[in-house]
């Protein structure tokens, strides 16, 4: 059996408490507490074994929890590097890219979109497994029946994140429903709800930033996982905003731009 000590946390470093909840989405029962203790280390060196193999082994404390945080850094699209638990020029360029959305204006982001930004990493289970995080979107949106994370979810990702920040959701699972949500906005502001359109449905997510031809947005089920990805405007159905809710000023330094992915699969 292989003892692992506890990593003290290394400058740049992602919060503890941050690591437990990605270790828990993908099936651990830590405590989120930020301590890190012998269950939190173990389970650290267990998703870092079982992305990796046998390389991961001799590995220290400290190095597991880098490679680690670059498992999370890539689910979230920020890294695209080795999974090597060395914190190079990569992996701190995207640990600071992690951290800059928060480092915006203190009111830049409204609160579901501070919501949306802490389930950046959570992915599908695979197999036939069932990622617990996402099946709690579906109840947190108001569908407890459905148990499965293979069930679209972006809707579900949308309304809870909207119910968390004490707001109404649309109470369904078709994300296109999105489109008659709220007020309807001619042009994209950061935290606006978009859908678009495709075969077979609809998908939605939230606006984080945008530009002349593109709208990047924060989505569930955006290739089984949230993530930011771009999208042409060409593609955009509706963007809508909360009722009732003053529009903020429009934070524009893009730091959420550059942890984009390419669109890929919604459904």
């Amino acid at each position: 059996m292989t003892t692992i000590s506890a990593p003290a946390a290394s400058a740049g470093s992602l919060d503890m408490r941050a690591i437990q909840r990605a270790l828990n989405a993908g099936g651990a029962h830590l405590a989120e507490d930020g301590e890190t203790g012998p269950a939190t280390c173990s389970a650290i060196y267990a998703a870092v074994q079982a992305r990796v193999g046998g390389v991961a082994a001799p590995w220290s404390a400290e190095r597991l929890r880098i490679a680690y945080e670059q498992i999370m850094l890539r689910d979230a699209g920020l890294y695209r590097g080795a999974i090597d638990g060395v914190a190079g020029p990569q992996t701190q360029a995207a640990l600071a890219q992690w951290s800059a959305p928060v480092a915006a204006s203190p009111a830049a982001l409204p609160p579901w979109l501070v919501v949306a930004r802490s389930y950046l990493g959570t992915h599908e289970a695979p197999g036939a497994k069932d990622n617990p995080k996402i099946v709690e979107l579906y109840a947190l949106s108001g569908h407890p029946e459905v148990q499965h994370d293979a069930v679209p979810w972006c809707a579900a990702f949308v309304g809870a994140c909207l119910r968390k920040s004490g707001l109404p959701s649309t109470g369904t699972l078709r994300a296109i429903d999105y489109a008659g949500y709220g007020d309807r906005l001619a042009s994209p502001v950061v935290g606006a709800i978009a859908t678009k359109k495709r075969d077979g449905g609809g998908h939605v997510f939230f606006v984080v930033d945008f530009d002349e031809t593109q709208i990047w947005g924060l989505g569930g089920n955006q290739s089984d996982s949230v993530n930011v990805a771009r999208y042409s405007r060409s593609v955009i159905h509706s963007v809508t905003w909360p009722h009732g809710v003053p529009l903020p000023a429009r934070p524009r330094d893009g730091a959420f731009r550059k942890c984009a992915v390419s669109a890929g699969s919604e459904a």
